[in-house]
């Protein structure tokens, strides 16, 4: 017979402050990447839309540089603590088995709304993502750190691999398209103009605003879901982030680890914690800005070196992860007892705002809405990202001041907790 405790969700007294605070800053910082995904045809080019003068590459270098992917990978780090506390207060309550059905059906909803807000407003969602990632994690829960650690090797290599493959098989075509042009006219194949025209094309310098603004297509909404539904593969069991799987679930395993070791509650658990988060820092910063540098300014120059394949494996998550620690020994030494905890509070609601930037920014810029797509230069992006900043915390702070979780947790929890309380 099933335990007759009424299964509750976490009140707002058993909530960790500093994994808020976290949360907030990585749910506002999403949003200097995100809002290109709405505004440009193609968002990651170095060159086409956006460009209108020399201060648009810089910009675009220095929020690359410092923001793509660094906040994703906080959120995929906080989903591993999640787990780990989650798992740790359900089975105070519930059995193990229950406990992991009641986790599942979490992560069951959690990929229901992710895809739903796939289909239905943006495409790049990553919250079904993290569902699945989410079950992967289930297998780990109780293995001890050091063999989690093995574990996290066993992973990173399979990573580590596959960058080797790249540069191996890039060095083998760039000697390919050197013998090809080596060759004289009279001698070359159609196979070797195809590749030479290839390599040209990839590796050519291209000249910024050769997209002019009104070519940039503004589709209706139907069109917009036709596109999702094209672009998309969930209907057809396929992942939307196939290379994210791997790096998704390392970090979320080293949440776990961050949190067994204590030091979201307590960051002076490590002795030398100050010196590990310098040394994650500038590593990170070192090998981000030479990646990003190149894919900025040098991205027409083909990196052949397999050093630097290596290195920039991990790029991202190795700073998202320096963040992590940088923020949370700040906040714990400086800001916790700070009266306005405005990040805190975007992160008891990070669901919420999480949808709410998709909402905002289809608003403004999709065909639908106000129609402002590819209406502006990457620096005046930045300008909307402080705007729909200051909607978000006006929001959320009104919200708070009547209701101790945003609109989507509570249907979330709802939903995650209803049938377990009927038996």
């Amino acid at each position: 017979m099933l335990n007759q405790t009424k299964v509750e969700p976490t009140v707002t007294s058993e909530r960790i402050p500093s994994l808020d605070f976290l949360r907030g800053v990585a749910i506002l910082g999403i949003l200097f990447i995100n809002i290109e995904s709405f505004v440009y045809p193609n968002p990651w080019s170095s060159w086409q839309y956006g460009y209108e003068s020399a201060i648009d590459h810089n910009t675009r270098f220095w929020v690359y540089f410092l923001t793509q992917g660094k906040f994703y990978t906080m959120f995929a780090l906080l989903f591993g603590v999640g787990f780990v506390i989650f798992m740790e207060r359900i089975q105070q309550r519930v059995s193990g088995i229950k406990a992991m059905d009641i986790y599942v059906r979490r992560l069951l909803w959690l990929f229901i709304i992710g895809v739903i807000h796939a289909y239905f407003i943006w495409d790049g969602d990553i919250l079904y993502h993290y569902a699945i990632c989410g079950l992967l994690l289930l297998p780990f829960r109780s293995i001890a750190n050091n063999h989690l650690i093995l574990v996290l090797l066993f992973l990173a290599s399979f990573l580590f691999l596959k960058s080797y493959e790249s540069a191996t098989k890039k060095q083998e075509t760039y000697a390919r398209y050197v013998e090809a042009s080596n060759k004289k006219e009279t001698e070359k194949t159609e196979k070797d103009e195809k590749l030479i025209a290839s390599w040209k094309k990839r590796y050519s310098k291209k000249l910024s605003g050769l997209s002019k603004k009104v070519n940039a297509p503004k589709p209706t909404y139907w069109q917009g879901l036709v596109n999702s539904y094209q672009h998309l593969k969930v209907h057809k069991g396929e992942f939307y982030y196939q290379s994210l799987i791997l790096s998704s679930l390392i970090v979320m395993i080293i949440g776990m680890l961050l949190f067994r070791v204590g030091i979201f509650s307590d960051y002076k658990t490590w002795k030398y914690y100050w010196l590990i988060t310098s040394l994650v820092l500038v590593i990170g910063l070192v090998v981000n800005y030479t990646r990003y540098y190149h894919w900025t300014y040098e991205d027409h120059i083909p990196n052949l070196s397999t050093f630097k394949a290596l290195l920039f494996t991990f790029p991202k998550e190795l700073l998202g992860i320096a963040y992590v620690l940088l923020l949370n020994g700040i906040y714990q030494k400086y800001l916790k007892n700070i009266t306005f905890k405005v990040f805190t509070k975007i992160g008891r609601t990070a669901l919420s705002n999480y949808i709410f930037q998709s909402v905002i920014l289809g608003f403004l810029f999709y065909g639908y809405g106000l129609g402002m797509h590819n209406g502006f230069s990457r620096f005046q992006l930045l300008g909307f990202v402080v705007a729909i900043w200051s909607i978000q915390i006006l929001c959320t702070i009104l919200w708070l001041k009547h209701y101790q979780q945003g609109p989507l947790e509570f249907i979330w929890r709802k939903l995650t907790y209803k049938s377990f309380n009927k038996n």
